[in-house]
């Protein structure tokens, strides 16, 4: 049973999220996703999949991106 004051983990992360937790801005990575995608760069973003017009970040998929990331360093 879940103890309903413990928060459970979201399916997608929201793009204002992704940029708190990466410490960037919204529009910094909407410029490297549209720089990737237009001039093919090889910018690091997150995995992403767009619905509905809106940018949204599958949690585990974000997270094993963020531990390759600390591995690369």
């Amino acid at each position: 049973m879940i103890n309903r004051f413990q928060k459970q983990k979201p399916e997608f992360y929201l793009l204002e999220e992704i940029a708190e937790i990466l410490r960037s801005s919204k529009r910094t990575i909407y410029n490297r996703i549209y720089r990737n995608r237009v001039y093919g760069e090889q910018n690091p973003v997150p995995p992403y999949i767009k619905m509905n017009g809106k940018l949204l970040f599958p949690s585990n998929d974000f997270e094993r991106w963020i531990e390759q990331k600390k591995s690369d360093i």
